[in-house]
């Protein structure tokens, strides 16, 4: 090998465009068990493509780094990196280690491809567009013993993702942080259990390919500073767009209304930098039937390679502990591949669904650039039948109506969900996620309202062999299945009318349920339910290993006791290594029910009842029975109606909860809380209960005094097995508080002045004094609109205002609150959505409630507090209300949670009036201008800008972005952002931020905060979304005494991200999503977001101005220099590889770091001259000094050597720290969370949940 000398070239003038790499693009396309590729689809030049050369037809996704990862047995593209030739992955990343952190960047794209192939003769120039698109990133997974039961990426440096912290993901398809969410999913994500989730809600025009540009549009979306996995293997990124998922592969009719799973992005995590492939096949072993002896399992499943580390070049094993996994369809039928495998010696273990984990080879050394072919045989695992009896105190009964059942299976007699192994299949796309139905989970009087039927649900069976006549024909598909079944076709229903399914004699009769798990010698009960494998749905993985285990049945209205109902009872079962079927019966008890009546008192005179009245046409009455032990036994909820005067309910226990009457399109519903809170339909076991009953304006109370002394007092009540109580109880209407709120000027006494501002919504709180708790925010009540946020209105100087109900409608409310409205707002879960195109894919709303949790079914916190008291109604007492509306400012309220000086006296029944005054605040008008080298310049390619204004206690008091400022409320209006006098707002996807070639950016009227989330402070767009905004003006200085008024000066910060090129949307523009680093006079700068192009050389400082007044300042921004190239090392081979994730640390007049992506890598620095440190594991660390000068591009090209050094487990962590220690100060770091203590596993894998 030639050494190769790196000889940096100065440019003096900005470079267009930094080009990404050109590689071929590889997705996971559609996999399968046929040589030579065992794929089609996943790269544009592979011949066995069903649509030419290139991917499918749709929206296609794109991840760097990953550009030039290739299928390990392609041969159509350069270089070649094949399996049996000189495996040699191009586009792959370095795993993590317990003790050495590999952190890094990534870019995720999406494009349109083959979009000619929709045209059609009635639409012969489509247009596609979406409205929002949700990634799941994998994310590691410890289990109830602390092992890795999945791995995946985590963000490093203290971003809380958990908690909501969006900081490091920035995008162009909006600058809003109020649009942007993440979390994570939960452990029934039907698509990526316990994954990362990444919602983000575009501005402008949405996600759009149109026939004008081609479909030549691109999106970007960046994630800072990811964790890669402990774990190799390769990755895939689900993407979801319009809150679709697609039914089907794509193929005719073609699916356009959701991105094809086909075209879902994939990166290669490798143990070492030659890494190795252990590839083959997996097929049935000789415990399973004759017909499926030797044949390739056609189910999911996984393959792992558990080992200690060797030296690459001495083959000596170093002692590090390595692992890398394989995850398969069963279209591959049981073609795997574990790629990235660090050279070692390995003990291998296989598992599918339904055929347990085994360990099928022991001391297996593999080399680098080793292609290892082993073929695996696997055992199916137990069935497991089973009966459950509908019983009562007397003997057998009819089941109580037609009723979902949930078979669960535990590893404990702990019934706790970390601890399930398997259950029986329920609808987790589709609330109220029970049991699958055909139609909808509608109920009438006698059960599911026709058409609507229980649905025959079936294990994912795709072959090889039929196993019973509904697959007794070629392909053997099961025509049932789905991806959470466990066994025969059947379905999950009780019926006292129903008969067992003639073919496979499961299901219900009158008062049997027949269940099973598995089908003996085919496929046993499954386990652990995965979203790793390749396709839309997590599925299963495993099967059951030998242990007992205990199984319960979960129906409403129904106990697992002895026949008194005072013991529970246990069933359980024990799976020996050659079981090969398990049965078993249980008896349920039918609980007792509970039939509530409740009345309505307008006040403490007298027992008279009275209706509940408007302004809406009802409300949500919710009950809850709470135990001994305060635990929810039973929960229902009923729609009481404006003219009601009382109110009938049930409760039986927990599940079919509801329902809401006609219009609504949630009407006939009853809703499970397994999906919401973790609790399974259940009876009422045999106790004393304490009952507590929430409506808005009610407060349940003790008749006949309704004193304070008898409010909020629940009612106790016993239950018996197999009987029926009657309860009456009572509820008091509560206070109300009516707002009217004014705008004045500062003087003392006030005169009213009509609103600065048109259409600002204004966000009027109350507090509860004496705990200094949020109580409500006030919406009003229109018929055509339902609840509404009030706006101000510039004809206008109060709210409400004379016109009010000649504006909104006779029957329109004022602005009164008895309570707050969140539960009529939302309801119990938002509506399912109807799906266009359902044969070509689904709309599910789970993508949205990943993140928003939107309905009272989620949380009991959403009525009421932790010591049970009604968050929906207005006790006696001391209230304080506030005002936020952008410009304005409110005597003594500064920050959100002040009380400011509105209080107001509330009692029983009685509604109080409260005025609120608001003063206009300060004004500025920021004009930006921009320089190189001291010299005017133009932008030199499209970017967003974000201008903050922070007075002298760091308090942010006015901000705006392009994609969200007042300029959007009024189009036409002369405030907000204008770029060389052309306004620009809702810049976001299509729609141009400030473009490229501006020379001057004003803005008019930033007058505080207007639906402004901060980027640090992600966390807030829930409430945005769901609560209220807090929109505000900017106080000022005063010759008054005002309580709030404010004397300092202000500082002004304003900060450029680049989006697009000026003319393209691809290649993407030189420090492509660079530069939200947040920078004021006491936080810290984010750097893992890096420095964008334009930087603040001098400190924009503005005096005080008063009240009302307006001040003007002008910001300079100078173009920073950029540091830009590729970094590439030789593999074992000589080969020239580009390298992924090398860290670049440049120390001079600031301290930034940067990382490649596929080979390239660029950094905007402060000029100077700078040390940069080159570093990555297994490569020999670079240094050189480069100079970097005022606005002008430096090109270094750098190439690493091999160490000849294996990587190490516990390297010294020197560098890695020093990453974020010289910047993070003490109170960023305050924020870091400590990472879950990750345990490789070196065994049998234990199931991390259902």
């Amino acid at each position: 090998m030639s050494k190769r000398r790196t000889i940096p070239i100065l440019l003096i003038l900005c470079i267009n465009t930094i080009l990404m790499p050109v590689y071929g693009h590889t997705t996971i396309g559609r996999l399968n068990g046929y040589t030579p590729f065992y794929r089609s689809n996943d790269h544009e030049l592979n011949p066995t493509n069903s649509f030419g050369t290139a991917h499918v037809p749709g929206p296609l996704g794109h991840v760097w780094p990953g550009s030039g990862y290739q299928s390990p047995f392609q041969n159509f593209q350069e270089p070649l990196q094949v399996a049996g030739n000189s495996y040699s992955p191009v586009g792959a990343i370095l795993t993590s280690t317990p003790r050495q952190d590999n952190v890094g960047d990534l870019i995720f794209a999406i494009n349109f491809s083959q979009p000619r192939a929709y045209i059609t003769s009635d639409n012969p120039e489509p247009t596609f567009k979406y409205n929002n698109i949700t990634l799941y990133i994998p994310a590691p997974i410890v289990d109830k013993h602390g092992r890795l039961s999945q791995d995946g990426f985590e963000p490093a440096g203290g971003i809380n993702w958990a908690g909501g912290d969006t900081s490091n993901i920035i995008t162009t398809l909006t600058a809003d942080y109020g649009k942007i969410f993440v979390g994570r999913a939960d452990m029934n994500d039907p698509f990526a259990p316990g994954w990362w989730v990444i919602r983000i809600i575009p501005s402008g025009n949405g996600i759009v390919f149109t026939p004008e540009r081609n479909w030549g549009e691109w999106y970007y979306i960046r994630v800072n500073q990811l964790r890669a996995p402990d774990i190799a293997g390769r990755y895939m990124f689900k993407i979801f767009l319009g809150d679709s998922y697609p039914v089907k592969g794509q193929g005719p009719p073609l699916i356009w209304s959701a991105m094809p799973v086909e075209n879902w992005p994939v990166l290669l995590v490798k143990g070492e930098v030659d890494p190795a492939i252990i590839y083959g096949t997996v097929k049935y072993g000789e415990g399973a039937g004759l017909d499926l002896y030797g044949k390739p399992v056609k189910l999911p499943g996984r393959v792992r390679a558990v080992g200690v580390a060797c030296d690459p070049l001495t083959g000596r094993p170093t002692g590090r502990a390595v692992e890398a996994r394989g995850y398969f369809n069963a279209s591959a039928e049981g073609h795997y591949e574990v790629e990235g495998v660090a050279p070692g010696i390995y003990d291998i273990y296989a598992s599918a669904a339904g055929l347990p984990e085994r360990k099928v080879a022991e001391n297996i050394q593999v080399r680098r650039g080793q292609s290892l072919n082993l073929d695996i045989q696997l055992e199916p695992g137990p069935q497991v039948r089973g009966e459950v009896h509908s019983k009562s105190c007397w003997g057998p009964i009819p089941w109580r109506g037609e009723l979902p059942i949930t078979i669960v299976i535990y590893d404990s007699d702990n019934y706790v969900e970390e601890n399930v192994v398997c259950q029986s299949p329920i609808n987790l796309t589709h609330a109220p996620y029970i049991s699958y139905v055909s139609g909808n989970t509608v109920f009438g009087p006698a059960g599911l309202a026709a058409p609507n039927t229980p649905k025959i649900v079936a294990f994912p069976w795709e072959g090889p062999v039929s196993y019973y006549s509904y697959t007794n024909l070629p392909p053997f598909n099961d025509p049932f299945e789905v991806y959470n079944g466990v066994g025969p076709a059947q379905v999950w229903w009780v019926n006292p009318t129903s008969s067992l399914d003639p073919i496979t004699g499961l299901g219900s009769d009158s008062s049997t349920f027949r269940f099973q798990f598995g089908a003996q010698r085919y496929y046993g009960a499954p386990k652990h339910f995965s979203g790793m494998i390749p396709q839309v749905f997590g599925t299963w993985i495993d099967g059951l290993q030998p242990g007992t285990y205990f199984v319960r049945a979960y129906v409403n209205g129904y106990v697992q006791t002895d026949i008194s109902g005072s013991r529970f009872k246990d069933y359980y079962f024990t799976v020996e290594p050659h079981t090969l079927n398990v049965e078993f019966f249980i008896d349920l008890y039918s609980s007792g029910t509970l039939n509530l009546t409740v009345h309505f008192h307008d006040g403490p005179a007298g027992m008279h009842t009275k209706p509940v009245g408007g302004p809406d046409p009802g409300r949500f009455l919710i009950v809850e029975a709470l135990d001994h032990r305060g635990s929810l036994a039973a929960f229902n909820f009923t729609y009481v109606t404006a003219q009601s005067t009382s109110a009938f309910i049930t409760l039986n226990g927990l599940g079919m909860a509801g329902v809401i009457p006609p219009p609504d399109p949630r009407s006939g519903i009853k809703y499970s809380l397994y999906r919401y809170r973790g609790l399974r339909d259940y009876g009422i076991p045999p106790g004393t209960y304490l009952v507590h009953i929430y409506m808005r304006g009610y407060i349940q109370a003790s008749a006949p005094e309704f004193s304070l002394s008898a409010l909020d007092q629940p009612i106790a009540t016993s239950i018996s097995n197999c009987e029926t109580s009657l309860l009456s109880t009572h509820m008091v209407r509560g206070g109300g508080i009516n707002v009217t709120v004014y705008s004045v000027d500062w003087q003392d006494p006030s005169t009213q002045l009509h609103w600065r501002w048109k259409n600002t919504p204004a966000y009027i709180l109350a507090y509860d004094m004496a705990t200094r708790t949020f109580v409500d925010v006030i919406y009003f009540w229109t018929p055509a609109g339902g609840w509404s946020i009030p706006k101000v209105d510039s004809d206008y100087s109060t709210l409400p205002h004379h016109d009010w109900r000649i504006k909104y409608g006779s029957k329109a409310s004022m602005l009164v609150t008895n309570g707050s409205t969140v539960l009529e707002r939302l309801g119990p879960d938002l509506p399912n959505i109807p799906s266009t195109y359902p044969m070509q894919a689904m709309v599910s709303t789970v993508f949205m409630q990943s993140s928003m949790h939107i309905g009272f079914l989620y949380s009991s916190l959403s009525y009421r507090s932790l010591n049970y008291k009604s968050s929906v109604a207005i006790y006696p007492g001391q209230y304080a209300v506030t005002c936020w509306t952008y410009g304005y400012v409110q005597e003594g309220v500064v920050r959100l949670g002040d009380l400011g000086r509105c209080g107001v006296a509330v009692g029983l029944g009685m509604i109080a009036d409260s005025p609120i005054k608001l003063i206009n605040g300060v004004e500025f008008n920021i004009s930006v201008i921009f320089r190189s080298e001291g010299l005017p310049m133009s932008l030199p390619s499209n970017m967003s800008m974000r201008i903050r204004v922070y007075d002298e206690r760091d308090l942010l008091v006015a901000a705006a972005s392009t994609s969200i400022d007042i300029g959007m409320v009024d189009e036409s209006s002369s405030f907000g952002f204008f770029a060389d006098d052309k306004k620009i707002f809702d810049a976001g996807c299509t729609r141009s931020p400030i473009p490229a070639g501006t020379l001057k950016v004003e803005y008019k009227g930033l007058a505080g905060l207007f639906g402004y989330v901060d980027p640090i402070a992600g966390t807030e767009a829930v409430r945005r979304m769901t609560l209220f905004s807090a929109d505000s003006g900017v106080w000022g200085g005063s010759v008054n005494r005002i309580s709030g008024a404010y004397n300092g000066g202000w500082q002004v910060i304003v900060e450029m991200v680049p989006w697009y090129n000026q003319d393209s949307f691809y290649p993407p523009p030189p420090g492509l999503l660079q530069g939200e680093v947040h920078q004021t006079r006491f936080k810290p700068i984010l750097p893992y977001n890096h420095l964008g192009p334009f930087e603040l050389m001098e400190v924009v400082r503005l005096p005080n101005v008063k009240l009302a007044g307006r001040i003007s300042a002008t910001v300079t921004l100078d173009m920073r220099g950029l540091i830009t190239g590729r970094i590439f090392f030789h593999n074992m081979l000589g080969d020239q590889r580009s390298l992924s994730w090398a860290t670049l640390t440049f120390e001079g007049p600031t301290r930034q770091v940067a990382y490649s992506l596929d080979g390239f890598y660029e950094a905007y620095l402060h000029q100077g001259a700078y040390k940069v440190t080159v570093s990555e594991p297994g490569m020999k660390t670079q240094n050189q000094s480069i100079t970097i000068p005022d606005g002008g591009v430096t090109r270094v090209n750098i190439y690493l050597k091999p160490s000849g050094l294996p990587i190490p487990e516990y390297q010294d962590a020197k560098t890695l720290l020093a990453l974020t220690s010289a910047i993070l100060t003490i109170e960023l770091l305050l924020y870091n969370r400590k990472r879950p203590k990750r345990i490789r596993m070196d065994g049998m894998i234990e199931s991390a949940g259902s």
